[in-house]
């Protein structure tokens, strides 16, 4: 029981964190969104250590606010429908020590009530391929957070097409799983080291249970999860469940954990200054891999479903930031939450399927030596999982 209890606690740890801690690092905007008639205001603020990065493309390298001011003329799009919305005015509001604000306004052709109006901000994804924005819109007093990144730098404010009632939120929820690479690639990693039919049932089941629990946590604000850290820990879910199948099939488990808990450590302390907090996730990661290496092959596969219901904390705080694209009131949870989570479902069985299909295909080739595709997926799937895990932290 206490293994299991420890690595319930390391999972939640993992979204704790990421609900405070701050990365020294950090690529992360924000804007606030008005809505008035036909009118849409914003305030967009961002750390001024973001924007001289700016001066690698644009020419006023001195002066913060007219280069953020030149940016996002080139990455604030205001659409309503098909026709684009006239940008009126954007003018700096001032810069502090670490801040640099701006503030602006688009006017679309109709009310902005009417629907189908959609805010893309891709600023600063040309500087970092991990940037994160986070835009806030006041619906007549109701908040809604919108979590933008390369790939998603889209949000909808009103639209008749928005989803409200259980099916559409079912494919919101299916389609967001199946846009997600990371994820896709963990439910491979799952699908090799499941090497039962059992194990595969019970390591599911535990999944759903975990991301079920953080993704309604997640909806309902009771925690509020860092969209940097959650997904940096994605990346180590991958690489983590990548070992144990390659274990599976002839790696040495017990010096490769150890390994990964030592690269673990590096990874999130080599960058200087990231403060306690960010030494004691280093240490807390590195501690739970090394608590796995000490585990005979036997022991873990037994501990596999407790291990991926930890691990779908993590994820379900991930897709979190799916269904809050989306703003609805608090008495209106019920139908996105479980709409969406059934979609996630769906999606994750479709995932499953295919890939039993593909791995039943690839056997039938007789040329291919017993275990080579898992061994090679294995290896892949790892380094993707360590690529996702260290970027995502130092970017």
């Amino acid at each position: 029981m206490m293994r299991i209890f420890s690595i319930a606690i390391f999972a939640l740890g993992f979204v704790a964190l990421g609900g405070s801690a701050e990365a020294h690092t950090r690529s992360q905007s924000f804007s606030s969104w008005t809505i008035n008639e036909q009118s849409l205001s914003f305030v967009f603020a961002v750390d001024a250590r973001r924007v001289t990065q700016l001066s690698q493309i644009y020419e006023d390298e001195n002066d913060l606010p007219a280069l953020l001011i030149e940016h996002l003329r080139e990455t604030i799009r205001v659409a309503q429908g098909k026709l684009s919305c006239k940008r009126v005015g954007i003018a700096p509001l001032g810069q502090s020590r670490n801040t640099v604000r701006v503030s602006g306004r688009f006017v679309c052709p109709h009310a902005i009530a009417d629907g189908n109006v959609s805010v893309t901000v891709a600023a600063f994804q040309i500087v970092s391929a991990t940037h994160i924005h986070i835009a806030r819109v006041d619906h007549d007093g109701v908040f809604s957070d919108n979590v933008l990144r390369e790939g998603r730098p889209t949000f909808i404010v009103r639209s008749e097409n928005a989803p409200r009632n259980l099916r559409a939120f079912i494919g919101v929820g299916f389609f967001h799983v199946l846009s997600g690479l990371d994820h896709m690639v963990f439910l491979a990693a799952l699908l090799i080291v499941a090497t039962s039919p059992r194990t595969a049932l019970f390591c599911i089941t535990g999944f759903t249970l975990g991301h079920t629990l953080s993704l309604a946590l997640a909806t309902l604000g009771i925690i509020a999860p860092n969209t940097q850290f959650v997904e940096a820990m994605i990346g180590f879910t991958i690489a983590v469940t990548a070992l144990e199948a390659g274990a599976r099939y002839g790696l040495d488990r017990q010096s490769a954990m150890t390994a990964f808990a030592a690269l673990s450590l590096i990874v999130v302390t080599l960058p200087f200054g990231g403060g306690a907090l960010l030494f004691g996730t280093g240490f807390m990661l590195a501690a739970f891999a090394f608590f796995m290496a000490r585990l005979s092959g036997d022991a873990a596969l037994n501990l596999l479903p407790f291990v991926t219901a930890a691990f779908g904390l993590v994820h379900g705080a991930g897709f979190a930031g799916g269904l809050l694209e989306f703003s609805f009131l608090r008495t209106e949870i019920i139908a996105p939450l479980l709409g969406f989570n059934i979609g996630v479902e769906l999606a994750q069985l479709a995932a499953l399927a295919s890939f039993c299909g593909l791995m039943l295909g690839f056997r039938q080739i007789h040329s291919i030596p017993a275990g080579a595709i898992e061994r090679i997926a294995s290896i892949s799937i790892f380094a993707l999982g360590c690529f996702w895990f260290a970027q995502r932290i130092w970017v």
